[in-house]
């Protein structure tokens, strides 16, 4: 597969590679003892762009002119060490004015100032190159964890560093590899969902897709992998809130993700915005510089997210201001900080070498991992790019992969046999997110929040749309239904629905991220419900599609349903994907990457404790979702078959084989995944129901068989002792192979030291 060979390319180059970085260090030795302090400091600092433009910072813009005082005062004299951000958050430029943008920044830094030090810049390409006019924008993460197809996730890293080096952004600010524990926080879009084993798989193959074998390909960039640590744990299911993580949990589950994502060769990792165990991630040494340099042997750049080192003070007061909050988050392990609005903090970093709140070989540290990341960049050399240089950006290409993303992270949730849809037959397409590509892209779409209409591409199809194409004008009515919250016109697309022999209803949230998707409940707005209900009286097939990056609660709505189609955030072909999917063209094959709950008081992962699902009645069936993780259904059938072990013990260090046939026992070609768990039924630490230890997606032609190989090693047997020490204990070990996660096949093995 693509992936794996990506990876053997990368261990052929081993050897080259270290020659490479013995020179690379000469240089930045070099570099470094000829550098004054403020110099230094200057490199530690990444600036906000709107800080050398004209105007205010949040002033609307819509052209790029440089403030000459600013530019000269943080670009020629300070020469910063790094730029971020857009011009405004509403003004989106094209690659000539990213060109224009990044090519007068360098040319100053390398002509105008001491050293010729060359800013990196950095951007938040969260699903796509996103703030460059004319990219693709490919589904959110928790889409693409939803497709379990790691090659596919690594193409669309791949394309975006490609379409973000065409507008001369080096720097991606993703993959995000937060373990999202709560379905509450709205960030659970941007995630991999709630299983390391998944994150840390697709953070890996998202990182070899960015990256690639070299990081001298001008169609590379460097990640910035987030957030460092627990960012999706916060104890109230808010955005920023404190997380309460015993440091067992934390390294079971929150910290492995990081780790793939540095032995992968992530060249930077931003820190959380949040506290953990009250403790702000931004003031942690211990998680720094004790885990991440030092554990796991972390020599990239680690980096503040926006603002929060002025937090420590204004948001977590544990410092009485910002200067003390700049030695703090400096000597906890923070190399660059991400300081938009001026340079003060580099005149706090001076102070705090020369009175000793800071040491100089912490700094040196800072500094010389900052210049790391700009030699493997090649940035003393090929600083900007000529964007007539990269014809592919928004092409056909690239759009079929963005297609086949979306296609394959659609994940079908019930179907009493409507599905697929019969093309000339009169439908009712209605919902807030039936008409609105907004909703289908969501947040970090050409603007912060994605709510704006301005910079929609008018070639790109709603779900409406699509599914008019596919169905014909003439069978297709349209109804708005509702808005996000309220009743917009539910008993006028209630009379239209008397025409329709079938309605499609699409539900949705809000675009937002960060704060603004902050949310009190998790059902879905009761608006939108009311609309389903109204529209059941009739009795006529309804089909529901979810377009929302969390799984809102529909229990009361879900039996009025008769299949459900869940979208996630698609991202610009999306339209066109559900379109294909609900008339069968294309076959969902998307498994579940969280746990679908049904109730708010009944919230849990997969693999919680046996003591977490004791009932009412003392029993151990207190755990109801609505949807188990990895569920995904079909417009064919699958059957495991054939299920055996070469041994059934493993033995010190040694490892065993699972072989399966996998059949599709339906009518029409389809793909799924095979996933494999554990359960440890005995261990020193009450054990998880089961875990997660490896995935794979097969596509098969009707009545087509494969025989499928997984290998189980004593790694996969670990888990986290009193100690907070990963062990393996002796003993009885189930594991659960399945396609469907309610009918898993099951063996026995065992493990001896």
């Amino acid at each position: 597969m693509r992936f794996t060979q990506l990876k053997l390319s990368l261990l052929s180059l081993l050897l080259f590679s270290c020659a490479n970085e013995s020179a690379e260090e000469g240089k930045i030795n070099g570099i470094i003892s000829q550098m004054t302090l403020e110099e230094k400091a200057g490199q530690m600092l990444n600036l906000g762009l709107p800080s050398v433009l004209t105007g205010d910072y949040w002033d609307e813009r819509t052209q790029v002119m440089f403030d000459s005082v600013r530019f000269k005062k943080y670009i020629e004299k300070l020469n910063v060490g790094s730029i971020h951000n857009t011009p405004h958050p509403h003004f989106l430029p094209d690659t000539a004015i990213w060109h224009q943008i990044v090519k007068t920044i360098q040319e100053a830094s390398l002509k105008n100032t001491r050293l010729g030090i060359p800013v990196v810049y950095g951007i938040d390409n969260i699903h796509g190159a996103n703030y460059v006019k004319g990219s693709v924008m490919f589904p959110h993460q928790i889409g693409l964890a939803a497709s379990r197809n790691t090659d596919l996730v690594a193409k669309t890293a791949e394309i975006t560093s490609y379409e973000s080096r065409a507008a001369s952004m080096p720097w991606t600010y993703n993959p995000n590899a937060d373990v999202a524990f709560s379905p509450l926080w709205g960030r659970i879009a941007e995630s991999f969902g709630e299983d390391p084993h998944v994150v840390s798989q697709m953070t890996e193959a998202y990182i070899q897709g960015t990256q690639g074998t070299t990081l001298s390909d001008s169609t590379r960039t460097a990640v910035c992998v987030k957030h460092y640590l627990g960012y999706g744990a916060g104890a109230n299911g808010k955005d920023r809130a404190n997380a309460v993580i015993p440091e067992s949990m934390l390294r079971q589950y929150f910290i492995p993700p990081f780790e793939a994502a540095v032995k992968a060769g992530a060249m930077s990792v931003m820190v959380s915005s949040n506290a953990v165990n009250g403790i702000p991630c931004h003031a942690n040494s211990y998680y720094i510089n004790d885990i991440l340099k030092g554990e796991l042997g972390f020599d990239g750049v680690v980096l503040s997210d926006f603002s929060d080192v002025e937090f420590l003070m204004e948001a977590h007061e544990v410092v009485e201001n910002k200067k003390e909050a700049t030695w703090m988050a400096v000597n906890a392990g923070l190399d660059m900080l991400m300081n938009p609005y001026d340079a003060d903090v580099v005149d706090y970093i001076v102070e705090g070498v020369e009175t000793g709140a800071i040491s100089q070989e912490r700094v040196d540290d800072a500094v010389r991992r900052v210049l790391r990341l700009k030699f493997r960049l090649n940035l003393f050399d090929r600083p900007y790019n000529n964007p007539k240089e990269f014809p592919k950006l928004g092409s056909q290409e690239h759009t079929e992969v963005n297609y086949q993303a979306a296609s394959e992270s659609l994940t079908l949730l019930k179907n009493k046999g409507v599905l697929p849809l019969k093309p000339g037959t009169n439908t009712l397409v209605t919902g807030y997110a039936a008409n609105s590509i907004n909703v289908l892209n969501g947040a970090w779409s050409r603007t912060f929040l994605g709510q704006m209409t301005d910079f929609n591409d008018p070639t790109k199809a709603t779900i409406f749309e699509a599914i008019k194409s596919v169905n014909g004008i003439k069978n297709t009515i349209y109804g708005e239904g509702t808005d996000y919250l309220t009743d917009v016109n539910t008993d006028e697309v209630v009379q239209k629905a008397r025409y329709a022999d079938q309605i499609v209803v699409c539900v949705g949230e809000l675009p937002a991220t960060e704060k603004p998707s902050d949310i009190n409940e998790l059902d879905l707005p009761q608006a939108q419900q009311n609309l389903i209900k109204k529209l059941s009286a009739l009795g006529k097939p309804i089909v529901l599609v979810m377009v929302q990056g969390r799984p809102r609660i529909i229990k009361d709505v879900e039996p009025l349903t008769d299949a459900i189609l869940m979208a996630y955030l698609p991202g610009q072909e999306g339209g066109r994907a559900i379109a294909d999917a609900l008339f069968g063209k294309i076959n969902p094959s998307g498994k579940l990457p969280y746990t679908y709950p049904k109730y708010t008081g009944n919230i849990l992962p997969y693999y919680h404790k046996k003591t977490d699902v004791r009932d009412v009645n003392w029993g151990y069936d207190g755990f109801y979702p609505q949807y188990p993780f990895g569920h995904g259904l079909s417009y064919t059938t699958f059957e495991l078959s054939d299920v055996a072990l070469d041994t059934d013990t493993i033995q010190g260090n040694g490892s065993i084989k699972l072989q399966a046939t996998i059949t599709n026992t339906g009518s029409c070609k389809g793909k799924t995944a095979v996933e494999l768990y554990i359960k440890d039924l005995i261990a020193s630490v009450a054990p998880d129901s089961k875990k997660l230890i490896a995935f794979q997606k097969h596509e098969l032609l009707a009545g087509e068989q494969k025989t499928i190989d997984f290998e189980i090693n004593t790694e996969d047997l670990k888990f986290v002792d009193v100690k907070n020490q990963w062990v393996v204990e002796p003993g009885e070990f189930s594991l659960l192979v399945s396609i469907d996660p309610n009918k898993p096949v099951q063996k026995t093995m065992y493990y001896k030291n």
